[in-house]
């Protein structure tokens, strides 16, 4: 019987979220953290026997996060997760608090439920006890927010206290030198994703053009062991590649679950056709032939990521007919883009896609991507410095811009609009090209760019997190679309 603690916490966050919409908010961190206030193991009592998927990591969570929930949607079953991509204790609470009735009515009906819950890195540790996921993924680790979270080993240490306050398998990514070491002391439950090396490499050596111009990252240059300088036989794009150390033999883990593909036949604005395999069945390896719907080479990494857990988790439960690799794979093309993240809207004639840029390899990735789309016509970037963001913004300094080919209209706004106009201009771009304001005019520029754009043509924004945010919230009420939290 659940205690009276606990109802009068489902009884608050109910309150809350109540108030919240009447006041037109979204409610998506407020109720649970109002809940937790009654009930600090709340979250641990509304997870207990439920079938987690955790996903956490610096790039890449909500998107992955996004995809896990649309395959397993499409093979059947009753998805409960945090779609707002609200991801501290408080946020994961209020999900799991809300998508209590959806749950309850799926087991009265005989249908099996799964929770994904994106979870924040630094926090990991904290939201892993209570969750006790069956299945737990890491995605990457980039620099992101250091005035939060520190060094990069920091986060990873976080992580690893995380994985060690749960029995869930771990899916690790292969390419990243960082992510891979929290394999050690866990073997028997890790399993590797990546890409293939072969793909990698055909596309480094083949098409340099086409393999990114971002040099090995500072991120992760160097063997944490011995602190020797890694080499990289192939590598996609920052850190993440075929590294090894040629002094203590530390090198890139085989991946069981992998991607083949070749950019030379690959339009970087369209949806891209990719090989995804699992190398262990144990007959043969399994390969299938799929489009990907959302473009962009990191999204290579979230689409494989999702499979891999959808996989797993049907292996852990015993549902390997129903989450078979070539299901799951297949549901992959059904998905969509997460709010925010590669996301493409039609205004009239016209059509604009937001980006998410956060750190140095996500905008360095958003500009190159930018820089190959065939209907980019212009682009509108804007950067904030709150503490979501991170207060430093000098990490748009650790960017290569100079060899990306901007689009002929550049439009620029935040609060920290003339230092990401000072960066494009230093880059080469002439300043009779930029049109700047700032934050309190961000929404008469879009209009603007709107405005100024060709039908059939897109224009693409980058903005960092609170000022996409804000930018969500004008274009709810300009152009009608509906709130993220829906």
């Amino acid at each position: 019987m659940a205690s009276l603690r606990y109802h009068f916490a489902i009884l608050s966050a109910k309150a809350t979220r109540l108030a919240l919409r009447i006041m037109g908010r979204g409610a998506t961190t407020l109720p649970g953290k109002v809940a937790v206030k009654f009930d600090p193991m709340l979250l641990k009592k509304l997870c207990a026997g439920r079938d987690c998927v955790t996903i956490t990591g610096t790039n890449g969570k909500t998107t992955t996060t996004h995809m896990i929930t649309d395959i397993f949607r499409n093979c059947g079953y009753t998805v409960v997760t945090n779609v707002s991509g609200a991801n501290l204790l408080s946020g994961v609470t209020t999900s799991m608090i809300f998508g209590l009735k959806d749950m309850k009515k799926a087991e009265k009906e005989g249908k099996k439920v799964i929770c994904v819950l994106e979870t924040d890195e630094a926090a990991y540790g904290k939201i892993a006890c209570q969750i006790k996921p069956k299945v737990s993924i890491v995605t990457n680790l980039f620099r992101d927010q250091l005035d939060r979270f520190g060094e990069l080993a920091h986060t990873r240490d976080l992580i690893a206290k995380g994985l060690d306050t749960c029995e869930a398998d771990i899916l690790l990514n292969s390419d990243d030198s960082l992510v891979s070491e929290l394999y050690k002391g866990r073997e028997a439950r890790t399993v590797f994703y990546g890409l293939s090396e072969e793909s990698m490499h055909y596309n480094n050596v083949t098409y340099p053009d086409k393999s990114g111009v971002l040099p090995a990252s500072s991120d992760a240059e160097y063997c944490t062991g011995c602190k020797t300088k890694y080499t990289y036989t192939a590598r996609s794009f920052g850190h993440l590649g075929a590294f090894s150390c040629e002094k203590c033999g530390k090198k890139r883990q085989t991946p069981r679950f992998f991607v083949k593909y070749d950019l030379s036949k690959n339009p970087s604005d369209e949806g891209y056709e990719l090989s995804l395999c699992d190398g262990g069945a144990k007959e043969a390896e399994l390969e299938k032939r799929v489009k990907l719907p959302i473009p962009g080479m990191h999204n290579f990494y979230n689409s494989i990521a999702a499979v891999a857990a959808c996989v797993r988790m049907g292996e852990k439960i015993g549902d390997t007919e129903k989450l078979s690799f070539e299901k799951c794979a297949a549901a992959l093309e059904h998905v969509e883009a997460a709010f925010g993240r590669m996301e493409k809207i039609s205004i009239g004639d016209k059509k604009i896609c937001v980006l998410l840029v956060k750190n140095p390899v996500g905008l360095d990735r958003a500009l190159s991507f930018v820089a190959g789309a065939s209907d980019a016509e212009g682009i509108y970037m804007l950067l904030n410095s709150n503490i979501a963001d991170g207060k430093d913004v000098s990490w748009i300094w650790d960017v290569d811009f100079e060899s990306k080919e901007f689009p002929e209209k550049v439009y620029v706004s935040g609060d920290r609009y003339g230092d990401m106009m000072l960066r494009i201009v230093y880059s080469g771009v002439e300043d009779s090209r930029i049109i700047a304001k700032p934050m309190e005019e961000c929404a008469e520029l879009l209009d603007q760019a709107i405005s100024d754009s060709t039908p059939g043509k897109c224009l693409y924004i980058l903005p960092n997190y609170t000022s996409m945010l804000a930018l969500r919230s004008i274009l709810v009420k300009r152009y009608h679309l509906k709130d993220f939290w829906k």
